[in-house]
């Protein structure tokens, strides 16, 4: 017997409740895509309103006055799961501002689920006299059938609701799904929302997202800092456009780029690299994609080393800036005079390189976790001649039409997909970037100049480097007393390497450590150039590097694990510096040992990390002794460890002290020989960072505004972040 029959595919109601929490990863992403609805309706105004937050009656609204709904519109597009209202051939470009519709899942409006429990939509369409709106509370109508084509929502079309132009929608989220939003959450989703249009580039002043809070929460972002003027006084500036030739019997894509250097006239520096719309008709791209996934074999050789038309196919034209700051007092003081911490916090607050398409934001490309050029990465592996993260901000623009069928968005909106021509664009956007520093790196050496008052030896090796210092010594007839100790250098710093290696500390410590080491070595090479040698002096150099290097290899031996809990390590800490707190007159606090914070378990080397958070308790007994003497008697040192468990998704100890706070940027804080202390050797953060990568986790260096700790402490905040137990 041969039946056969057909049956319909059907959708259990449950499945509402899966695609809102699962398919948009965070609260500001949700409201990320309310927002670009209401740029797909052409609105001018979005207001994004918080009411009564971590309350009871805690609600959102997101208002605006584009065209609004007709209950037509309603019935087969808001409530219509998967429509291609915006998708393919129906893709619509809207009327008032020709904007390329960026909604094309059909899914975006289940992102209020994740955002509430119960929402209400009201509505009026542009030229109609009545409204329309709606309510839903999700988890009633799930319940209400079992299949989800058996779902009912009444539309009730009602009066004038009162939009202030006749038209526009007005979303009510309430029984929010977020019950208590911490500072630091609340304070990263204005951020998001505030960055939602393109804040770097100046256009057309059509459409405006406002952000209003109705109780005491205002304060927690009023701070925030905006992309202003400061972009101006960066110190590296670079702009580029990559674009298909236009030229019918030209294949080659061409760069335009303009590069400046821009150190304040106080310093002193020379400025003679700069360029200004330079046309590379065949830009160089070199081995660009010799590991780009998705490309046969075979195919490879095919592709010149010069960027063609070709290669921008499903991308389009590529347009972007980058601005890079040098944290040096001395350098920012020039442009910014007694503005140094709301610089450094603005640079700390939009680092990162987003992207843009039709100037709307594509999340989550320069968020402070996402690192999608790798910059951290790359400078960790060449640190002299690349700019980090933490120092750069940056955006990169792209046409909705010409890259929406190869740069396709995820469906939960973190960021695109990541198939060959996503590859094929962050390859390239990473070839210009380096582009850039390659364009910048005479003028980062006349900085380093500066900073370090040393002239640059060879980069090009260890072992060249050391062949440089020996042929110095010969030309300086001082081979006797020096080359020995030279001879000593080199063997030590092999070993160290060989240590390091064998202990599988590789990556981030072998790198900044062999940089680091080649950094020393310049200041000796500074003393053995100098009109007058002082050989005893070049000794003792020497002999001081020689100390580092024999003091990095225990630090790396293995240490037996053990369980203990934060207080165990905080009460233990303060019992070995409880005379110096007395000496130095600090008022030290901890919640956790008063039982005000959580106490939590740990696994690791407990001496290891003992030691590690003495080393922190050094660094904030040096600086806020060094901030009382700078203000006098009357100034009260301070110092807190407490814990939180919220903030990271993982438990932490939180060190915060009233001190004078950091002087160098935190990626140079945790390589070895970086100090601001007189006569320090600068291995206190650089051994807590070993300590913390050894137990699993990882030392932070946060904004103490994003904490819940009391304002007082305004100096350094560092978080040992530990793995979940």
């Amino acid at each position: 017997m041969n039946d056969k029959q057909k049956h319909n595919i059907k959708a259990k109601s449950h499945i509402l409740s899966l695609l809102g929490e699962e398919l948009i990863g965070s609260d500001s992403l949700a409201i990320f895509e309310l927002v670009k609805n209401s740029y797909d309706a052409d609105a001018e105004n979005v207001t994004v309103k918080f009411l009564d937050l971590n309350s009871e009656n805690q609600k959102i609204i997101i208002e605006d006055d584009g065209s609004g709904m007709s209950p037509k519109i309603i019935e087969d597009v808001w409530l219509t799961i998967g429509t291609d209202f915006k998708r393919g051939k129906n893709r619509k470009v809207s009327k008032k501002y020709n904007r390329v519709s960026f909604g094309n899942k059909g899914v975006g409006r289940l992102a209020v689920h994740k955002l509430a429990k119960e929402i209400e939509l009201e509505t009026q369409q542009s030229g109609q006299m009545f409204s329309n709106k709606f309510k839903i509370n999700w988890a009633e109508l799930i319940n209400s059938k079992e299949f989800i084509q058996e779902l009912e929502v009444e539309v009730e079309t009602i009066p004038n609701l009162n939009f202030e132009k006749g038209q526009g929608t007005r979303i009510t989220l309430s029984q929010l799904t977020t019950k208590k939003w911490s500072k630091k959450a609340f304070r990263d989703l204005i951020r998001k929302i505030k960055n939602i249009q393109n804040p770097f580039k100046k256009i057309n002043n059509d459409f405006s997202v406002m952000i209003e809070c109705n109780d005491s929460h205002s304060a927690w972002i009023e701070d925030i800092v905006e992309p202003s003027e400061s972009l101006k006084n960066s110190l590296y500036k670079f702009k580029f456009e990559v674009s298909q030739s236009s030229a019918e019997d030209d294949e080659f894509a061409q760069l335009i780029w303009s590069y400046e250097f821009n150190p304040h006239n106080s310093l002193n520096i020379p400025i003679n690299n700069n360029e200004k719309d330079v046309k590379e008709s065949n830009y160089l791209i070199g081995d660009l994609y010799k590991d780009l996934d998705g490309l046969d074999d075979e195919k490879r050789p095919l592709f010149n080393k010069y960027l063609k038309n070709k290669d921008l196919n499903n991308i389009g034209t590529i347009k972007g800036e980058f601005f890079v700051y040098n944290q040096n007092t001395s350098i920012l003081e020039g442009f910014f005079p007694g503005q140094i911490n709301a610089i450094k916090n603005f640079i700390k607050e939009n680092k990162g390189v987003r992207i843009f398409r039709d100037n709307i934001r594509v999340y989550n490309y320069g968020e402070s976790y996402d690192d999608w050029l790798d910059l951290d990465y790359t400078k960790i592996q060449r640190a002299g001649d690349h700019f980090g993260k933490k120092v750069t901000i940056g955006y990169i623009e792209l046409d909705l039409a010409l890259s929406e069928n190869g740069l396709i968005e995820k469906t939960n909106r973190e960021g695109f997909i990541e198939n060959y021509t996503f590859n094929k664009f962050q390859l390239l956007t990473k070839n210009i970037f380096g582009f850039f520093e390659k364009t910048a790196l005479k003028d980062k050496e006349l900085i380093d100049e500066f900073i370090e008052g040393t002239k640059p030896i060879k980069k090009v090796g260890f072992g060249d480097t050391i062949k440089e210092l020996e042929d110095i010594v010969k030309e300086k007839n001082i081979e006797k007393e020096i080359s020995p100790i030279i001879k000593k250098i080199e063997k030590d710093y092999n070993n160290m390497r060989d240590v390091m290696v064998n202990s599988g500390m590789t990556g981030l410590n072998l790198g900044v450590a062999f940089h680091e080491v080649e950094r020393e070595v310049k200041y000796i090479s500074k003393d053995l150039q100098a009109d007058r040698i002082e050989v005893n002096e070049i000794k003792n150099r020497i002999s001081n590097l020689l100390r580092i290097l024999e003091s990095l290899s225990p630090l790396l031996r293995k240490n037996k694990e053990t369980k203990t809990s934060a207080v165990n390590l905080i009460e233990t800490a303060k019992k070995m510096n409880q005379n110096r707190f007395n000496y130095h007159d600090i008022i030290f606090s901890s919640p956790p040992l008063t039982k005000e914070s959580n106490d939590f378990n740990i696994k690791g080397a407990t001496n290891l990390l003992i030691g590690a958070l003495g080393n922190i308790i050094d660094n904030s007994i040096y600086w806020t002794s060094a901030k009382k003497d700078l203000e006098g008697g009357n100034f009260k040192p301070g110092i807190i460890i407490t814990t939180d468990i919220i903030t990271y998704d993982s438990p932490a100890i939180i060190i915060a002290d009233n001190g004078l706070g950091f002087h160098m940027e935190p990626e140079y804080l945790t390589q070895p020989f970086k100090t601001k202390k007189d006569n320090g050797i600068g291995l206190g953060l650089y051994f807590v960072d070993l300590v913390m990568k050894m137990s699993g986790g990882r030392l932070i260096f946060p904004d103490v505004n994003d904490l819940e700790i009391p304002k007082v402490y305004d100096g350094a905040c560092l978080a040992l972040v530990f793995p979940k137990a």
